[in-house]
């Protein structure tokens, strides 16, 4: 991926740096709804109404996670073709808004009529080849189904890079070491797999009041998040939640799924070369470590120089840019949406 930035004037200096998180904001939020739940559906139409920047004046939508299963306990039927929950024809279209579709285990459960057991690298990987055969999504993070252990480490092993849970994370960090908190520090979180905790509610009135206190309480905080979870949704008090994030944040925090902020992480972590031509700065990322089951390949740089940034070229790899001549921000954008 590479790109060149075109100076006004001819700059005595010009540096840059990956921002610590996407467009430069201080925190991050992420919340998903489990087991294929409708309730995603009715959350997307009052997500899709709110906005915060990439710090460039333009607008970016809250977005969030399905969790999905792959087939019931019970009858075995494939639930992504039940009309009692979300399809695979919705999942592609919450992936065309921007939302994630997450591994919540191919059996919900290792017992009933149908189930794989206590294997659990076998429903995640049936999951996965599963999902990229119906809609050529391939996922990068799983939701631990029930409280069952296991399923964090067989995630790591399968090439995810992250699980989430209210309890179980097998010892992996982040939610794994002592002292539990709804809202925490990003950077306890590793690069290339964590295991984050989640509140999660099923009582809105119980998920109303947390979410809110996390709010207050992550506005004061640089560089952290939390996550939340349900499996259906109040919309009355769900459109409260997200009318007092937005007005408490003040466009400072994301909201966001949680894969698209870990890939970001990987994102800044590649070599990335820099070279200072007259009144050009180039930029070049080498992404040949980066798993191909990453979906967004975006970065958001930082420049430092005595000229202002004029333009944005695009020189390979890269989807489109933004850029903010006042405070020189830079974003660099590439999305995949389908494996095939």
């Amino acid at each position: 991926m590479k790109f060149e930035i075109l100076f006004h004037t001819l700059p005595a200096k010009a540096t840059a740096k990956p921002a610590k998180l996407k467009y430069n904001k201080n925190g991050w939020v992420s919340e998903e709804w489990d087991d294929n739940s409708l309730s995603a559906l009715k959350a997307l139409e009052k997500l899709k109404t709110k906005f915060y920047t990439d710090g460039c004046d333009n607008k970016i939508a809250y977005t969030a996670a399905i969790a999905v299963n792959g087939r019931s306990n019970y009858n075995n039927e494939e639930i992504g073709l039940s009309v009692n929950n979300i399809n695979y024809t919705q999942m592609k279209q919450l992936i065309a808004a921007g939302w994630d579709i997450e591994n919540h285990s191919y059996y919900h459960e290792p017992y009933n009529n149908f189930n794989f057991g206590n294997d659990r690298a076998k429903n995640i990987i049936a999951l996965d080849t599963l999902i990229l055969k119906k809609i050529n999504y391939k996922m990068h993070g799983l939701v631990v189904p029930s409280d069952h252990s296991g399923f964090p480490k067989a995630a790591k092993e399968a090439g995810y890079i992250f699980s989430t849970s209210q309890g179980t994370f097998d010892g992996l960090p982040p939610g794994g070491v002592p002292v539990y908190k709804d809202v925490q520090d990003f950077d306890l979180a590793p690069i290339t797999f964590s295991s984050f905790n989640r509140m999660f509610y099923d009582n809105w009135t119980e998920m109303e009041n947390n979410v809110k206190k996390a709010i207050d309480i992550i506005v004061q905080k640089n560089h952290h998040y939390f996550r939340f979870a349900s499996h259906g949704i109040d919309e009355a008090a769900y459109n409260r939640i997200i009318d007092y994030f937005e007005t408490k944040t003040n466009d400072k925090i994301l909201f966001i799924p949680t894969r698209e902020i870990m890939e970001y992480r990987l994102m800044a972590s590649l070599p990335i070369s820099y070279q200072l031509s007259h009144d050009r700065l180039v930029i070049e990322i080498n992404t040949a470590s980066l798993p191909a089951r990453c979906r967004w390949k975006d970065l958001s740089f930082i420049v430092s120089s005595d000229a202002q940034i004029k333009s944005i070229t695009l020189i390979n790899g890269i989807d489109r840019a933004t850029f903010n001549a006042q405070t020189s921000l830079v974003n660099i954008f590439k999305q995949i949406t389908s494996w095939n």
